[in-house]
C-alpha cells in the first residue's frame, strides 16, 4: 500500500471511531472480527446486515486480471501456471464468507460466518440461501450421506445439515465441555472426522486451543494434536495418508501422517507460514489463503506462486467436473478463477466414491505390458461407492507434460451405470472417443519421449445422465467430454500410476 493510501485509510478508520481490530487486519490470518465491529466500520448500503435471500448473478462481472506471479521468495525454481481466465467476484456482499465446499452436482456452499447463514452457489452463477439463523457457521464438508457437516462456531459445536435444511448435532462437547469454536474440518474415507477448535470470539471453553478427530460412529471423540497456538485450516490427502493442518498462531502449516484413523504420527513442517484455509490440489500442491493473495507451495513446501486477491482471502477450494475452478472466499467477496491443469485439479469428489486396478497401486508403476514396450493392452479397472442417482459413467486417462501439454490416452462415455469394471483391454463397454497421440477411437498406451519417471491419471466420472454431443464420436476429445459432463458429474475418483520408459 501506498503511503498516501495508507494516511488516507488510517483518516477513515479514526472518523468512524473504530481503529480497534483494524490494525491487525493485514498483519493477522484471516478470521472474522467481532461482529459488532463489522456493524460499525461497513457501511449498510455496500454490506447489507440481512443479505438478500436469492442473488441472481447470470453474468458475473471479471474484477481482476488472473496474474499469477512467481513468489519472489523462491522465484529461481518458479514454475508459475498460466490461468484460463480472469478473476472473476461473484456478485453479491456479504459479512464474511468462509468455509467453501464443492458439491458433487458442481454447485459449492458457503458460510457468511457474521450473518449466520449458509449459501449454495450453482454452476449458473446464481447464489441462494441454503441456511439461515446459525450462530457464526464457517467451515464445510460434506459426509458419506450427502448431509453437509458445519462447524458451527458460536455454538461450540459441529452440526449436520441434511437436503432438506434440517439440523441436527453431531458433536459439542470434549471432556464434559464445550467445544471453544469449530472452524474447520475434513472428512476421511470412514467417516471419521477431523476438526480444529480455535478460539476467536468464543472464549476458551476448553484448555487450550487443539484438533480433534470424531470417530465414524460419532460415538467418541479424542485430541489428535495438543500443541498448536490456534489451529485453522485443514485438509487431508487424497490418498488419505496424511493430514496437513496450519497454525496461523505460530505462522506454521505441519503435516501428519496418519498412521490409522485418529492417530497422527511423524509430525513435519511443511512451510514457515500460517493461512486462515487451505486446500490440496491432485499434485499434492499446498494452496494457502494468506493476505491479499493465495500461495501456492509444491508438496515438499517449496514456494510456487501467488495469485492476488483484492481482498484478504480466508478459505479455498476446487470445483467444476474438471476440478479447475479455483473457488475463494475473501471476506465480504466471493471469486473463481479458472486454472490451468498443472494448477489445479481437485480432491477426489467421491463421498466413498474409489477407482482401482488389481494390476497396480495408487501412486504405483504400470505394468510394462500396459505400455507401448510392451502389448500396449488397455488396464483392468473397476470402481465402487457411486453416489445416488448415478446413471453413467465415463473414463479418461490423461498425462500433464507441461503447463500448456495435456496429453490424452483413453476417452470411454456412455458406459451403463451397471458396468462397474472394465477388463483387461475392453473396448467394448462403452463408446470410445479419441486419444491426442493419433486421433484414433482407441487405447494408446503411455509410450512418452525421452527417458524419467512419467506419470499418468485415470479418472471416472459418474454421471446423472449420459452426455449428449453435438458432434460425432470420432470428434470426442477429453476437452469435448469434459465441456459435455459438467454439470450431470455426480462424483469422480482417480488412479494415479507411473511409467519409467527405458
Amino acid at each position: 500500500m501506498k503511503h498516501s493510501q495508507l494516511l488516507s485509510a488510517c483518516i477513515m478508520i479514526l472518523l468512524v471511531g473504530c481503529a480497534r481490530g483494524q490494525g491487525n487486519a493485514i498483519s493477522q490470518p484471516a478470521e472474522p472480527v467481532a461482529i459488532e465491529v463489522v456493524t460499525q466500520t461497513v457501511s449498510p448500503q455496500t454490506i447489507p446486515t440481512q443479505p438478500p435471500a436469492v442473488i441472481t448473478t447470470a453474468e458475473t462481472q471479471p474484477t481482476a486480471q488472473a496474474t499469477i506471479q512467481p513468489s519472489a521468495q523462491n522465484t529461481a525454481q518458479v514454475t508459475a501456471p498460466a490461468a484460463a481466465g480472469e478473476l472473476t467476484r461473484i456478485a453479491g456482499d456479504y459479512l464474511f464468507t468462509e468455509g467453501p465446499e464443492a458439491a458433487p452436482d458442481g454447485s459449492v456452499y458457503f458460510s457468511d460466518v457474521s450473518a449466520g447463514k449458509i449459501y449454495k452457489w450453482s454452476p449458473d452463477g446464481s447464489v441462494q440461501v441454503f441456511k439461515e439463523g446459525l450462530n457464526l457457521p464457517n467451515g464445510l464438508a460434506f459426509d458419506r450421506s450427502g448431509n453437509l457437516i458445519a462447524c458451527e462456531g458460536g455454538k461450540g459445536r459441529l452440526i449436520s445439515v441434511d437436503p432438506q435444511g434440517q439440523v441436527s448435532v453431531v458433536v459439542d462437547q470434549y471432556n464434559g465441555q464445550r467445544f471453544n469454536e469449530p472452524n474447520d474440518l475434513w472428512i476421511d474415507a470412514q467417516g471419521g472426522i477431523y476438526f480444529t477448535d480455535p478460539a476467536y470470539q468464543s472464549p476458551v471453553a476448553q484448555d487450550g486451543e487443539h484438533v480433534y478427530y470424531l470417530s465414524p460412529d460419532r460415538s467418541q471423540v479424542k485430541r489428535v494434536i495438543s500443541d498448536f497456538i490456534q489451529p485453522n485450516g485443514i485438509s487431508g490427502s487424497l490418498d488419505g495418508k496424511q493430514l496437513i493442518v496450519t497454525d496461523p498462531g505460530a505462522g506454521q502449516t505441519f503435516r501428519y501422517d496418519i498412521s490409522s484413523p485418529g492417530v497422527l504420527t511423524n509430525k513435519t513442517l511443511l512451510v514457515g507460514v500460517g493461512s486462515d484455509g487451505l486446500t490440496l490440489d491432485a499434485s499434492g500442491n499446498l494452496f494457502l489463503t494468506t493476505p491479499n493473495k493465495v500461495q501456492v507451495f509444491d508438496k515438499d513446501g517449496k514456494t510456487l506462486w501467488d495469485i492476488p486477491i483484492p481482498e484478504n482471502p480466508t478459505n479455498l477450494t476446487f470445483a467444476g467436473a474438471d476440478g479447475r475452478t479455483l473457488f475463494i472466499t475473501a471476506r465480504t467477496q466471493v471469486y473463481t478463477l479458472q486454472l490451468q491443469e498443472t494448477a489445479a485439479g481437485s480432491k477426489n469428489n467421491n463421498q466413498g466414491f474409489s477407482l482401482s486396478s488389481p494390476i497396480v497401486t495408487e501412486g504405483g508403476a504400470l505394468p510394462v505390458e500396459y505400455t507401448c514396450d510392451g502389448a500396449s493392452m488397455a488396464p483392468t479397472l473397476s470402481w465402487s461407492g457411486a453416489p445416488a442417482g448415478t446413471q453413467a459413467y465415463a473414463l479418461v486417462m490423461h498425462h500433464v507434460a507441461g503447463p500448456q501439454d495435456v496429453h490424452w490416452y483413453w476417452v470411454v462415455y456412455n458406459l451403463p451405470a451397471s458396468v462397474t469394471s472394465l477388463d483387461k483391454d475392453s473396448q467394448l463397454a462403452g463408446t470410445l472417443g479419441t486419444n491426442s497421440v493419433n486421433g484414433k477411437q482407441e487405447y494408446t498406451p503411455p509410450c512418452s519421449k525421452g527417458p524419467g519417471l512419467k506419470d499418468y491419471i485415470f479418472t471416472v466420472y459418474a454421471l446423472s445422465a449420459q452426455p449428449q454431443f453435438s458432434v460425432p464420436a470420432a470428434q470426442v476429445d477429453r476437452d469435448t467430454l469434459l465441456s459435455a459432463i459438467q454439470g450431470i458429474t455426480l462424483a469422480s475418483a482417480e488412479l494415479n500410476v507411473t511409467y519409467t520408459r527405458k
